[in-house]
């Protein structure tokens, strides 16, 4: 009867053993998945792959940048990630730490347009929201290193010098298409090219 007993007591504590074991084991694939899809994203950002980035969402794409809510379908989100592949960004995941079901990142960008206006790279802090095996909404809720004066003399001077010297680029700061990228691109490849022009002047 003793024995018996011991045999049910001993059962029971291997049984419960053996669920904490396969909750924590789950609790860890369910973090590593998470972080599997922050690391994802980003490789679809810097690939350019529209479809596999979409794909990372559970339904709308959800972007909200400090008070800036924005919600697009996937064919509405299809021109802004358009635009945006035409400056060839990379991004950089710095830290991520996991909470509840958030990945809180630290999130570096550069691309040919950033690197003009801002001169650097600028960082990013973000919130993930993952649910049901996908990315619900990505807040932006801080910039960590971003110079808004030096970027925003900078547009001013691109801008003045298009309107007075290719007007037939005008709008195009404004413009988030593939087609408007691709205005941006000539604007600041016009505005460089004459002000590499003029400092070889000066230094003549």
């Amino acid at each position: 009867m003793c024995k018996s007993n011991f045999s049910k007591i001993f059962r029971g504590i291997l049984f419960l053993a053996m669920s904490i074991f396969v909750s924590c084991g789950g609790n860890h694939r369910q973090e590593i998945d998470s972080v599997e899809i922050a690391n994802s994203y980003i490789d679809a950002l810097n690939t350019s792959d529209y479809n596999e980035l979409v794909g990372l969402f559970v339904d709308s794409i959800r972007f909200n940048e400090m008070d800036y809510v924005r919600t697009f379908s996937r064919e509405e989100y299809r021109s802004l990630f358009q635009w945006d592949s035409v400056f060839a960004p990379t991004y950089r995941i710095l830290s991520v730490k996991k909470v509840g079901g958030e990945l809180h990142l630290k999130v570096s960008k550069e691309c040919e347009r950033i690197n003009f206006l801002h001169e650097s790279p600028f960082v990013t802090n973000e919130i993930m929201q993952i649910k049901d095996g996908g990315i619900y909404r990505i807040d932006i809720i801080e910039y960590v290193d971003f110079n808004d004066s030096l970027w925003v003399g900078n547009r001013e001077r691109l801008v003045s010098w298009i309107e007075k010297n290719h007007p037939e680029l005008n709008g195009f700061i404004y413009d988030q298409t593939k087609e408007g990228a691709l205005k941006f691109r000539k604007a600041i490849a016009y505005y460089k090219s004459n002000r590499d022009f003029n400092n070889r002047q000066e230094n003549n």
